[in-house]
């Protein structure tokens, strides 16, 4: 196999469908701008809740931090973010906690009622039907 030097991921010669979902175009760009120019590029910063979903040949793997805020202020350092609606359907969450708590225990129970009715597992497209039409009901004011 032959070896090559690559600095960026820009500098492959893939089409942009075949890169990773991350895009790096901009750090040649960044790093001319810092050393010729001397200007400051601007520093990234945490602005709110990380959820990060992995899709492999078995299945999904969902991740998400764990801490609440009310503006500046951390309200809650254990804060659960990854939601249960059925044995295996799961939700991630950001936003206004409470609601999402309680709109995703609505939708798992509803799928719980139609588990028992229908004695199958429980459809993604189920729990995406009964959450979409919660939603689109109250119109954003959940």
């Amino acid at each position: 196999m032959a070896a090559c030097k690559v600095e960026y991921e820009a500098d492959l010669p893939l089409p942009a469908r075949e890169r990773s979902a991350f895009n790096f175009e901009n750090v040649t760009r960044n790093i001319r701008l810092e050393t010729d120019s001397g200007v400051q590029v601007p520093k990234a910063r945490k602005t709110g809740t990380t959820i990060c979903g992995v899709v492999f040949k078995g299945g999904v793997v969902l991740g998400a931090d764990t801490r609440a805020t009310e503006g500046t202020i951390v309200a809650d350092k254990n804060c659960e973010k990854i939601h249960y609606i059925a044995p295996n359907i799961y939700c991630c969450g950001a936003g206004t906690s409470a609601d999402t708590e309680n709109v995703t225990s609505m939708v798992a129970s509803s799928l719980a009622l139609q588990r028992l009715t229908m004695g199958k597992q429980s459809r993604v497209l189920a729990a995406q039907t009964i959450l979409k039409r919660h939603l689109f009901r109250y119109q954003g004011h959940v």
